[in-house]
């Protein structure tokens, strides 16, 4: 069967124009979302990091249904140009992510992003056992700390069988942050809870989670 294109002469011109175009900015559209959509798979990343890929898919922390691979590992571009930057490579590089790395600038940067208000917290909310002030840590008067991944260095590739996004207690008496509050009279500079009853605690909070998931069936 052979298709006549012969009828294409006898359309007006500005149909003509129109379907040129149209069908040009149908091919640019469905190539860049398709290179796009083949970045940002996480399979790329699966293919050469396999153990790191599964510890983030069961994350708790950044759950791989909410936070995928590109926007913790590649530099955020704004939505508009600086003064003087290409507006090609601009807007390529925003619709196809590219250069992913775990440099802490970029990993950092992204972390104040999409937590703009943390650093600001005098106490983190909706802590049962131990509270930690990032007022008092993150660019401080005492203490100078401007990197998230100081003390937050497992959060979507946790390697511990319990995972946490809080520090871990052996990084906050490493050098000399909490060198003198190893001191059993010092815990409850982090602990609002007594530590003989953390156990209770944990198995209550182990009880709640229990009873959410009988309640979600």
């Amino acid at each position: 069967m052979k298709i006549d294109f012969n009828f294409i002469k006898d359309l007006p011109g500005w149909l003509k124009t129109s379907l040129v175009i149209g069908i040009t900015i149908s091919v640019l559209v469905g190539f860049f979302a398709f290179a796009r959509y083949t970045d940002k798979d996480d399979a790329l990343c699966r293919s050469c990091h396999p153990s790191i890929h599964e510890m983030w898919q069961t994350s708790k922390t950044h759950p791989s249904d909410k936070v995928t691979c590109y926007e913790c590992h590649t530099k955020y571009i704004e939505a508009f140009p600086e003064a003087g930057e290409s507006l090609y490579i601009h807007y390529r590089d925003k619709i196809i992510p590219e250069n992913f790395n775990s440099g802490r600038k970029v990993l950092n940067g992204n972390c104040l992003r999409c937590h703009e208000d943390i650093p600001k917290f005098k106490e983190v909310k909706n802590t049962r056992i131990v509270k930690i002030s990032h007022e008092k840590h993150y660019k401080s008067e005492k203490v100078k700390i401007d990197d998230c991944m100081v003390c937050h260095n497992s959060l979507a590739h946790d390697k511990y069988a319990i995972e946490t996004n809080r520090p871990r207690m052996q990084g906050c008496f490493l050098g000399e942050c909490h060198k003198a509050d190893i001191k059993e009279d010092r815990c409850e500079l982090c602990h609002f809870v007594k530590l003989v009853e953390e156990e209770k605690v944990l198995e209550k909070i182990e009880e709640e989670k229990v009873l959410e998931k009988i309640t979600d069936n």
